[in-house]
């Protein structure tokens, strides 16, 4: 589903945070897909920034709760 541009700009953290957990847990080559699509209809400027987020969310450590459970 490609963006139109026009939509409320809203965002749900709790979706945000759950895909950003699963995109370090994917393969490189679904990640590479993945940002292929998030990022077609994009300006260059924004698919590079959008890019180094996402890289640098796949470079983190997953967090682990004192708790050792989530």
């Amino acid at each position: 589903m490609a963006g139109t541009g026009r939509g409320p700009g809203q965002v749900d953290p709790k979706r945000l945070k759950e895909m950003a957990e699963g995109w370090g847990k994917l393969p490189e080559k679904e990640r590479a897909k993945a940002m292929v699509e998030l990022t077609r209809d994009m300006p260059p400027r924004y698919r590079e920034v959008i890019e180094n987020y996402f890289k640098k969310i796949a470079a983190q450590p997953e967090p682990t709760s004192p708790s050792g459970g989530r």
